[in-house]
C-alpha cells in the first residue's frame, strides 16, 4: 500500500518582485491639449480660383521640435467645385477629388503643390454598361520643371450611327491601338508644360477632349475620362520655383463668430408633468 505525500511551498508575503509598491509619487498635471495647438490655412495653387481650400491644426513650436516639421508633407484634398467657385454642376467638376501636398509653411499659410486628382467612385462606376468594351490605360508622363505624373485614362465603346446589333465590341488591335496613340498624345504634350499648365489641362477636361477628337476616329467612343492621376517623382523643392506657381499668398480670413442666444430656463410644475 503506497503513501501520499502532499509538500506546500509558502511564498513569504512582500517577496514578490513583480507587485509593484506605490510610492509617494505627485499627481500629474493635466494641461489642455488644445492649449499647445495652433491653426493654419491651407493655400491652394494660382491655378486654383479659391486659394484657401481649408483649415488645419498643428503643435506649437516646443524646444526644438518645430511647428513646421510636423506640417511638411501633410497631404489634403478638396472638391474641384469648391477649389473652382462654380456653384453650377459643370461636367465632371463636382466628381473630383485633388490632392494637396504642403511643402512649406509661411507664418500661418501652408504653401502646398498638386499631388495628384481622382473622380469619385460613385462617378466612375456610373460609366459602366453593358454591350460595350472599357479601354484602360496607364501612362507615365514627365513635365517640363521635372514632375512625373501617372496618368489613368479610362474609355467606352459605343455604337456607330446606324448600328443594329445589340453589342458594340471592339478588336483587339484596335484597342492596341488607341492605348498607343492615347500614351503618344500624353506624353508629348505634358513634356512642353509646368505643372500649373498641366493641373489646368487636367481639370478643365482639355486633355480628355483632345484624346476624345484623336481616338474616336479608330473606334467610336463615349466617356474618355482621366480617372486618376498621380504625381510619382518631384523634383527637388526650391522655394522660388514654388511661388511662382503661388504667386501672391492672401491673407487669413478668420471665421465670423456666432451670436449665441441667451438660455431660457423653464421651470415645470407638477401638474404638467403628471399630464
Amino acid at each position: 500500500m503506497g503513501f501520499l505525500y502532499f509538500i506546500g511551498f509558502n511564498m513569504a508575503i512582500g517577496k514578490n518582485k513583480r507587485v509593484s509598491k506605490g510610492g509617494k509619487r505627485g499627481k500629474k498635471k493635466v494641461v489642455e491639449p488644445m492649449s499647445r495647438k495652433e491653426w493654419y490655412d491651407v493655400v491652394a495653387p494660382a491655378v486654383f480660383k479659391v486659394r484657401q481650400c481649408g483649415k488645419t491644426i498643428g503643435n506649437k513650436t516646443i524646444g526644438t521640435k518645430l511647428a513646421a516639421d510636423g506640417l511638411k508633407g501633410r497631404v489634403y484634398e478638396a472638391n474641384l467645385a469648391d477649389l473652382t467657385g462654380n456653384t453650377e454642376a459643370q461636367r465632371d467638376e463636382p466628381f473630383r477629388k485633388i490632392k494637396f501636398a504642403v511643402q512649406d509653411v509661411q507664418g500661418r499659410n501652408l504653401i502646398t503643390q498638386f499631388h495628384g486628382m481622382d473622380l469619385t467612385t460613385d462617378r466612375t462606376r456610373s460609366l459602366l454598361k453593358k454591350w460595350c468594351t472599357t479601354i484602360e490605360n496607364v501612362v507615365h508622363a514627365k513635365t517640363a520643371d521635372g514632375f512625373t505624373l501617372r496618368l489613368f485614362v479610362i474609355a467606352f465603346t459605343k455604337k456607330s450611327q446606324g448600328q443594329l446589333t445589340k453589342n458594340c465590341y471592339s478588336k483587339t488591335r484596335l484597342e492596341k491601338w488607341v492605348r498607343h496613340r492615347m500614351t503618344s498624345m500624353i506624353v508629348k504634350r505634358t513634356a512642353s508644360q509646368d505643372i500649373t499648365q498641366a493641373v489646368s489641362d487636367l481639370t478643365h477636361d482639355v486633355l480628355s477632349d483632345a484624346l476624345f477628337a484623336r481616338c474616336n476616329t479608330i473606334v467610336p467612343l463615349r466617356d474618355v475620362k482621366i480617372r486618376k492621376v498621380k504625381v510619382v517623382g518631384t523634383p527637388k523643392l526650391n522655394i522660388a520655383d514654388l511661388m511662382k506657381h503661388h504667386g501672391e499668398v492672401p491673407a487669413s480670413v478668420e471665421g465670423v463668430a456666432r451670436e449665441v442666444e441667451a438660455a431660457v430656463e423653464v421651470v415645470e410644475t407638477k401638474e404638467e408633468v403628471k399630464a
